[in-house]
């Protein structure tokens, strides 16, 4: 068994903490690790470590491309097995949160207890039971990261899940978002009004670039945030497990904790 970080690339400043935090993760593991440089900025002439690769991301979709772009890379390369772990991540897992000493402890408990059916990451909810595709959901995998094994990973592709939406339903998103809520007409009317909230936040509780960015990419954010509803729902649809990295009391506390820090310290510009 390999593991392999497939790490989406955007913002150049972000690199070498990411680097170092991949490291400290996995270096006492069979790892490999493939950037997917979606700035273009950040390839280097040559790579000195063995186990890094670099591909150049389109973009066309954020992470959820270089995700599917990463994946069909090392796949055509013939060398992935069913039971290799493939670890999915972007520039900000140690970056809009704090990420420290437990959660390095965390995910080496994740990845030493993946199951044949499992699917990790952080569960993030409403608080209530909402719908994707009338599919019943409690809460859903926050993209940033998530783990599984390759035999499951087939069952999930594409992860640009939005690109197969028909031009009837962009269209009706896309007026959903001049008027200033979001209409996803395969999301529950419960979950529209949750992330309607999120990205048109009256209070500051929201989207961190809500209010200062344009429509393209208002779309292009809402977009990354219906692939990432779609990848729980399809984890669920192919019967996965879809287990919560900070699932125990303690991990479940402290998650919330760093969480409620990190808003405070970025609010409060510390």
């Amino acid at each position: 068994m390999k593991i392999y970080v497939i790490v989406a690339l955007y913002y150049p400043q972000y690199f070498e903490k990411v680097k170092k935090a991949i490291f400290s993760i996995f270096n006492k593991t069979d790892f490999h690790v493939l950037f997917v440089d979606n700035s273009g900025k950040l390839i280097p002439p040559n790579e000195p470590e063995d186990n890094i690769q670099w591909l150049r991301g389109s973009n066309v979709a954020g992470e959820f491309s270089a995700w599917d772009e990463g994946y069909k890379f090392l796949a055509e390369k013939g060398t992935l097995r069913c039971d290799d772990i493939i670890v999915f991540m972007n520039d900000t897992f140690c970056h809009h949160r704090f990420f420290t000493f437990y959660d390095r402890i965390l995910y080496r408990r994740t990845i030493a207890h993946c199951t044949c059916n499992g699917f990790y990451g952080e569960l993030n909810s409403t608080g209530a039971v909402f719908y994707v595709n009338e599919l019943p959901l409690s809460a859903w995998i926050s993209s940033y990261v998530f783990i599984s094994r390759m035999e499951n990973i087939d069952k999930l592709l594409p992860f640009n899940s939005a690109s197969a939406i028909s031009d009837e339903r962009i269209a009706q998103i896309e007026s959903g978002l001049v008027q200033r809520k979001v209409d996803v007409p395969f999301f529950s009317d419960n979950l529209n009004q949750h992330l309607s909230h999120w990205l048109f936040p009256v209070n500051g509780n929201g989207w961190y670039k809500a209010g200062a960015t344009s429509s393209a990419i208002l779309m292009f954010k809402l977009k990354a945030i219906i692939n990432e509803k779609l990848l729980t729902h399809k984890a669920l649809e192919n019967d996965l497990d879809v287990n919560d990295i900070y699932q125990d009391k303690l991990s479940r506390i402290y998650n919330s904790l760093r969480n409620k820090f990190y808003t405070f310290y970025k609010r409060h510009k510390l």
